[in-house]
């Protein structure tokens, strides 16, 4: 299960300014101060399920472990 912790936000209209380093499992999400840059690791551990009614995707070169599957129900683009 991936854990967002985020301790300093400011809502603004219907936005909202991370005002702490965003990270998935201790993993930095942005590269960058602005959120444009964003980073993923590219090998997936985990068994992944895309549900019919979703659409996902995957920036980079992936790989999946040996021992892993990814099941795709709805769409998943790998970017």
């Amino acid at each position: 299960m991936t854990k967002i912790i985020v301790q300093n936000i400011t809502a603004h209209g219907s936005g909202v300014d991370f005002k702490d380093i965003v990270s998935a499992n201790l993993a930095k999400q942005w590269l960058d101060s602005k959120g444009i840059v964003k980073a993923n690791k590219n090998t997936i551990d985990d068994d992944v399920t895309i549900p019919a009614d979703k659409a996902a995707f995957t920036a980079g070169t992936v790989k999946v472990s040996t021992d892993k599957t990814v099941t795709i129900n709805g769409v998943w683009r790998i970017i």
